[in-house]
Formats: structure tokens, C-alpha cells, sequence
């Protein structure tokens, strides 16, 4: 059925048709709906179509939805440039400069996509009574236009002590620091009785220059925990079997005496658990006798009663599935049925048989009701088991032809 979704437009009665045939049908309104009046659901609480619509198109909308976390970082991605030009005989080399300019052009590598120029002249060509430093952005002409840097110049004397500075964030490029008389300059008569002592002039030049701004997404790397050590629980406990420090019952096996904790059996086995709960002779005395059960037999189901585990079902699953069924220990139960089913064949399918009926477990009779009367029937009824089951358990007989019976078709 298609829904004719209408909204109220204007102050007036008049609804747009929207949505038509689009949205599933809805549940059936009341029966004082109608197009042109306020309608409710069974409860008398009005609703505006328009939420059904909603409804209608996002089923479970606020369990549908997922968060998508993203993290992004902007930076100005930088680079720094240092440079030590040092001059020997300072005075001597100045007398011989004249107006001329030197200049050191770094980083020393041609592969450098940015390079730098710094020239130091020592008689200023607007004014001879002051040195000159210059620096420029040796680059392609694009770079010039976009590299924003932050600088610094010191002059040094031979021992390393500063005595001139200059410095400041500079865009766009290039930039000249040069002395003059309207500046930030050094007089020549200063700079030569600076280095009188050595007679030798270091320049130092550092550039931070950040030519790039790089906005990339951040993976977030959760620190693993350490692993957790393996639970030694099972192991624990198997060391309190026979223990007969802290043991508080005694067990007689086939004359051996077995120590145990009347807390795990109990928790364990509702048979022991009764046992133990009202005055009988073993809670008072403190001491069980075992009968009916094999020592290897009640050592492995006590195992499993304190570990959980058991390693001898290859040997012993039908002795161990009735020692199971007797104290109620179901988990153990059908352990030792899935064992022996797994293993069923015509040769042992009548012991199967007897055993699921002397225990009244019905899942393992079905089971080998169903496979007796099946492909191996014929074989089933030849073994020495099912003519000693034909004496001793007649009724079994009549229930498995009686299961073969089911599975032939009448005409």
C-alpha cells in the first residue's frame, strides 16, 4: 500500500502532496483520520505527519548512526640556515677592498631549492665612514614573492664577543640589511677598534625560513597495553587434589583413601552438595565412601570436577559418562556422550543403546535408535551385542525395528 504524505502549507488548510508512493505503508490510523483533519494514533497524543515520514524513511535512525573522527594539523613548515664567514687580517684586507663588495652564497650544495647571498662591504657606498651588509634570497623568482623568513646577523671579534646585531622577521623576499648613515649602522672607526685586539672579524648569519604551510591528518596510534598473563586457574586448583593439608574430606576408593574440599564438590555436584548439606553420616564423619566407580575412574572425574578438564576419554567414556550421571555432573555427561557417539559403529551400537537406556539419556538413545535402523541394520543385527541385547533388553529390540519401521515408506 503507497502513502500519500501531505504538510500543511501556510496558515490555511491547503497540503502539498509530497513523497507519494515513495514511503513504506504506514500502521492503520484511527478511524477519525482523515486528510483534512488532526489524526492520532490509538493513543489520543497527536502526531505531525511529517515525523512518520521521517520514521518511515529512518527506521532506527539514532542506532544507525556512526561517528567519523577525523584530526588534521596545519603547519609552517620551516627551514633553518646558519652561516659562520670569518675574515683574517681584517684591516689589512679592508685597506685593499675599497668600495668593492664580497660576498658568501649558502647552503654549499646545488641541490638546495632555496639559497641565500650574504654580502658584507666595507665602505658603504652611500657613505664611506660606514660598513654595509647585505642579504638576498638567491631563488627562483617565485620564491622571492612567497618565503617569509626570520633572521638574524652578529658580528663577532676573535674571541667571539658580539658587538653588533641586527635582526627581524622580514616578507616577502629578498630583504637587504645594509649600514648607512640614515640606519642601524656600524661606523668603520668602531668596527676597526672592536678587532684591534685580533684583527679578525666573524659574521654570523642565522635564517629561519618557512616556505611551506602543510596541513596533514594525524593517525592516532594507541600505545597497546601489556598482555595480560594467561589465567592460571585450572593449573591452581589441579595442585589441590589429593592435597591433604588443607583437604577437609576423606574419600575411600577401593580401599585408598583420597583427600578433598567439600567447597569445590559442592559448588561442583548437586549430589555431593546434598550430601553435604544435611546431617548424614558423611558430612558428620567427614569421610565418603566411593562405590560403583574404579579409582582411575573417580581420580579422573575429580580432575575435571577441580580443573574443568578431562584427557582420558579415548580410554574410559562410557566408565566416566556413568560416574558423571550418577554425581550430576551434566557438563561432564555430555562430554563422554559426544566421545562415544563419535565413535559409534554396528559392532558397539547395542552396548550404546543399553548404556543411553540404563541412564535414561534420551539424546543418546535417538541417536543410535536412528543409526541402528539405518544402512547398517542388517550389520547391527548380526553382532554378538545385539543377541545379547535381544536376551537381556528385549524392549530395546522392539524400539529399534520399531525406529526402522518409521523410515520405510508405505506404498
Amino acid at each position: 500500500m503507497a502513502l500519500e504524505v501531505r504538510t500543511r502549507s501556510g496558515t490555511g488548510n491547503r497540503y502539498d502532496t509530497q513523497l507519494a508512493n515513495k514511503v513504506p505503508a504506514l500502521p492503520s490510523l484511527s478511524p477519525d483520520a482523515s486528510n483534512d483533519a488532526p489524526f492520532y494514533w490509538n493513543n489520543p497524543r497527536r502526531v505531525d505527519q511529517s515525523t512518520f515520514a521521517m520514521s518511515a524513511l529512518c527506521p532506527n535512525r539514532s542506532n544507525q548512526e556512526t561517528v567519523q573522527r577525523d584530526h588534521y594539523v596545519t603547519t609552517i613548515k620551516g627551514q633553518k640556515y646558519e652561516l659562520t664567514w670569518s675574515i683574517n687580517r681584517f684591516s689589512a684586507w679592508s685597506a685593499r677592498a675599497e668600495s668593492r663588495h664580497f660576498f658568501v652564497k649558502f647552503p654549499n650544495s646545488p641541490a638546495a631549492n632555496i639559497r641565500w647571498i650574504l654580502v658584507f662591504n666595507p665602505k658603504s657606498r652611500t657613505d664611506e665612514r660606514y660598513c654595509a651588509v647585505f642579504l638576498r634570497l638567491f631563488s627562483p623568482e617565485d620564491l622571492q614573492r612567497t618565503v617569509p623568513i626570520t633572521y638574524d646577523i652578529a658580528l663577532l671579534d676573535y674571541k667571539s664577543n658580539v658587538f653588533y646585531r641586527t635582526g627581524k622577521t622580514a616578507s616577502p623576499i629578498p630583504v637587504t640589511v645594509r649600514g648607512g648613515a640614515g640606519g642601524n649602522a656600524i661606523k668603520r672607526e668602531t668596527l676597526l677598534e672592536k678587532l684591534t685586539p685580533g684583527d679578525k672579524l666573524v659574521i654570523k648569519c642565522t635564517i629561519e625560513a618557512h616556505p611551506e604551510i602543510v596541513t596533514s591528518a594525524v593517525k592516532e596510534v594507541k600505545t597497546s597495553l601489556p598482555e595480560a598473563l594467561p589465567s592460571s586457574f585450572s593449573k591452581d586448583l589441579e595442585l589441590l587434589i589429593g592435597d591433604g593439608k588443607f583437604g577437609d574430606l576423606t574419600m575411600m576408593v577401593d580401599g585408598e583413601a583420597v583427600q578433598a574440599h567439600k567447597c569445590i564438590l559442592t559448588a561442583r555436584s548437586p549430589v555431593f552438595a546434598a550430601m553435604f548439606e544435611h546431617a548424614m553420616q558423611e558430612s558428620v564423619e567427614n569421610c565418603v565412601v566411593i562405590e560403583d566407580v574404579e579409582l582411575t575412574v573417580f581420580k579422573a572425574l575429580l580432575r575435571y570436577i577441580y580443573t574443568d578438564k578431562v584427557t582420558c576419554l579415548d580410554t574410559m567414556a562410557q566408565e566416566l559418562y556413568a560416574a558423571a550421571d550418577k554425581y550430576g555432573i551434566s557438563t561432564l555427561k555430555s562430554l563422554c556422550r559426544n566421545s562415544i557417539l563419535e565413535k559409534l559403529c554396528p559392532e558397539n551400537a547395542a552396548d550404546t543403546l543399553k548404556l543411553a537406556d540404563l541412564h535414561s539419556d534420551l539424546e543418546m538413545k535417538r541417536y543410535t535408535l536412528a543409526f541402528v535402523s539405518g544402512s547398517v541394520a542388517i550389520k547391527v543385527t548380526k553382532t554378538a551385542g545385539w543377541q545379547d541385547m535381544a536376551k537381556t533388553h528385549p524392549h530395546l529390540v522392539g524400539e529399534a525395528f520399531e525406529a526402522l519401521a518409521a523410515r520405510i515408506p508405505f506404498r
